[in-house]
């Protein structure tokens, strides 16, 4: 009897499911249950915005970011609901002004329940009259960090809130590992990433908590890249997630030459 019900109910959803979209979703739950369904953060603002836009690229601005097919201009947003959290999810992306190309590669998506952290893996930069320019070896920015900032009003006054996650500099070093803790009534925080090869461990020096603004701003000592800095912002009503990039990284070669930019994105969920 058990059986014949499950079975009557399958055929009921997907019946429903050729008659409305409230029944596809729900013939999608019962036939495709490894499908993710929306949770976490749900949207991603795409903008022009200066430091923290997906439009920017270097000193360039683009009308229109084209992200696995489909194009997206300023101000819109890109439905990201069904992807996994916790983990990397990559997209093909194209830069373009005027319907021209100005850059192209891999977009890693990183996302929580509160923030989202975009990272750019670069392949190709074009010159104005179309030229292809092969970007440099393993090129990874971090291009926009968004979320739900914790309010002034909402963040810890006393007590060290420890906040542990991950690290990714690119598809190919992903399994970093983020431990980093904030003192809260001294207003300072301090951490940790490891397990990225590229950059051996990094070490998140001292810094100060502005609590207006909800982020914190240090210095970042890698063993295999020299020094650079690092930035974070809190996130969540209760303070429950940070993110943040290390960047500037000094590593230099023969004749003082960088080898590549390369930056670091990291994410970390309260575990106190």
């Amino acid at each position: 009897m058990k059986k014949h019900h499950i079975l009557y109910i399958a055929i009921t959803a997907l019946t429903l499911g050729g008659c409305s979209s409230a029944g596809s979703s729900l013939a999608n739950a019962i036939t495709d249950p490894l499908t993710p369904k929306p949770h976490g953060k749900t949207t991603l603002a795409i903008n022009d915005q200066n430091g923290n836009g997906l439009l920017r690229t270097g000193n360039d601005v683009a009308d229109t970011i084209n992200i696995a097919g489909r194009n997206y201009g300023n101000n819109s947003t890109l439905d990201i609901g069904h992807l996994w959290q916790n983990r990397l999810t990559s997209f093909q992306y194209i830069l373009k002004a005027n319907g021209r190309n100005l850059e192209d590669g891999q977009l890693e998506v990183y996302k929580r329940s509160y923030s989202a952290i975009v990272g750019a893996h670069v392949r190709n930069r074009y010159a104005p009259d179309g030229t292809q320019q092969q970007a440099q070896p393993n090129e990874f920015q971090i291009r926009s960090i968004q979320g739900t900032l914790t309010q002034e009003n909402q963040l810890p006054t006393t007590g060290t809130v420890r906040y542990q996650g991950h690290a990714f500099a690119g598809s190919d070093e992903s399994n970093g590992r983020l431990d980093y803790s904030i003192n809260y009534g001294g207003r300072t925080g301090s951490g940790q990433i490891t397990g990225l090869p590229d950059f051996g461990n990094i070490t998140l020096r001292t810094g100060n908590l502005d609590r207006h603004n909800s982020n914190i701003t240090g210095v970042a000592e890698s063993q295999r890249r020299g020094n650079g800095n690092y930035h974070l912002n809190i996130f969540g009503p209760n303070a429950n997630e940070i993110a943040g990039k290390a960047h500037n990284f000094t590593t230099q070669q023969n004749g003082g030459n960088l080898i590549y930019n390369r930056e670091v994105g990291f994410s970390g969920s309260r575990v106190n």
